[in-house]
């Protein structure tokens, strides 16, 4: 039997119809500000998950880099961000299959919808329990990474997966986001 594979996006996606779009969300508007945009947190109980991919589309190209991270923030959530529910995460190998284990709420399986100048909460990170998983400087329109078979990285237990933009101009940016994972 394959493993479960969830993809989860930043936004309301499990309630889009078939002529409905899901709407971008917006990066800070200052320049060097931390937002998280997308975070997943496993399950209490169950075995770690693992990071298959992720990616992200912006609305327009970006007119300065925007730095963007899939970050293992360790225990720190981030929190003040929209709670996913569990038809937002979408089963990607099987429909009418389980649903996944992650936590769902504001400070644990959600994303970003506050106005661009406002942040989430992002928390203070410590060096000895962050990992940063993968980053780019990105200005083109969009991009998707899909880790080696064998070689996608574990969150475990008690840890929180963020996809995180920082933009290097005062400019807001609208992008959609997502990250894949098994479990």
């Amino acid at each position: 039997m394959p493993a479960k594979i969830f993809r989860a996006y930043n936004g309301a996606s499990g309630s889009l119809a078939a002529t409905s779009v899901m709407s971008t969300q917006s990066t800070s508007s200052s320049a060097n500000l931390t937002r998280t945009m997308l975070q997943i947190a496993p399950s209490s109980t169950a075995p770690s998950i693992r990071v298959i991919g992720w990616g992200y589309a912006f609305a327009a190209p970006p007119a300065a880099n925007v730095v963007m991270d899939l970050v293992d923030s360790g225990a720190i959530f981030a929190s003040s961000l929209t709670a996913h529910v569990a038809a937002g995460i979408q089963r990607m190998n099987g429909p009418a299959a389980e649903q996944s284990s992650v936590q769902l709420g504001t400070a644990l399986t959600g994303y970003c919808t506050t106005a661009a100048g406002t942040p989430s909460t992002e928390g203070t990170y410590t060096a000895s329990t962050t990992r940063l998983l993968d980053s780019r400087f990105e200005n083109g329109l969009s991009f998707y990474w899909r880790f080696e078979l064998g070689r996608e990285p574990e969150i475990p237990v008690g840890n929180c997966l963020r996809l995180r933009a920082t933009p290097t101009s005062a400019a807001a940016l609208a992008l959609h986001c997502w990250i894949d994972w098994e479990e």
